[in-house]
């Protein structure tokens, strides 16, 4: 049963972090403990450009918005994710995600001003699992027995994005299509405010694949996108007749 937990899903930059301000997050959802034994949860996700041809035929997508007026440009990328380890007999003491996923596949779509749910894509980039900074976090995810590891990457080049609602999809690109899969950790948003709702697509025809549509049971991709953000400028010049006001007040 899913835990009910506070929500802590950000649109716009609030805090500083080693690669930039945190542009939008979706906190992972706390483990639950079972056992003296730590487990969180996920759902199989896999890159766009599998194009539904792997065993889940299945991409997870978390939306997140950018606020009125601001432009974000994105450089980092942090997640949280496991993986099957299929006939292994120790999946619980591995240190990294199978050796199956060739790589992440981190895109971007933009759902504001979309008439279909064919939404486009901004931003791609293909991520050698190689690359991939993976930090176990001492929680399991139950069945796979996978342990869950925290993700980071740069993203090359940089990406500005300016006002609107987005999806970020997370998934891999398998070297055996049938092979061990990735889960995408559940996050804190659940769904319940359109800024954190959730979205997929299924379906291995090219009818199917790249439609998506809302998940209703809750579940949701654990991430945090790290850059720069720059507000309007009309924003600017009000904060600068602001502090002119104040200081004619202390002249007088």
């Amino acid at each position: 049963m899913r835990h009910v937990v506070a929500l802590l899903f950000t649109s716009l930059a609030s805090a500083t972090a080693a690669h930039g301000a945190v542009i939008a997050q979706n906190q992972p959802l706390p483990p639950v403990k079972a056992g003296g034994v730590s487990f969180q949860d996920g759902i199989f996700s896999d890159g766009l450009a599998s194009g539904g041809n792997q065993y889940y035929s299945q991409a997870f997508g978390q939306s997140f918005s950018i606020g009125a007026g601001n432009t974000a440009t994105i450089s980092n990328v942090t997640f949280w994710g496991a993986s099957e380890y299929i006939g292994s007999q120790n999946p619980s003491g591995q240190q990294a995600l199978s050796s199956n996923i060739a790589s992440i596949q981190v895109s971007i779509l933009r759902i504001s001003g979309s008439t279909s749910t064919n939404y486009p894509v901004v931003a791609n980039w293909s991520i050698p699992a190689a690359q991939l900074a993976q930090v176990r976090n001492g929680s399991y995810v139950p069945e796979i027995l996978s342990p869950v590891f925290q993700i980071s990457t740069a993203l090359a080049g940089s990406i500005s994005l300016g006002a609107g609602d987005y999806i970020l999809s997370v998934g891999a690109i398998l070297n055996n299509p049938k092979g061990d899969s990735f889960a995408w950790i559940d996050g804190e948003a659940d769904g319940s405010l359109p800024g954190s709702r959730a979205y997929a697509t299924t379906g291995d025809v090219s009818t199917e694949w790249g439609f998506w549509s809302p998940v209703t049971d809750g579940s949701s991709g654990a991430f945090v996108l790290e850059g720069t953000v720059v507000p309007a400028p009309g924003a600017l010049v009000a904060l600068a007749a602001l502090g002119a006001r104040r200081n004619r007040r202390r002249a007088n």
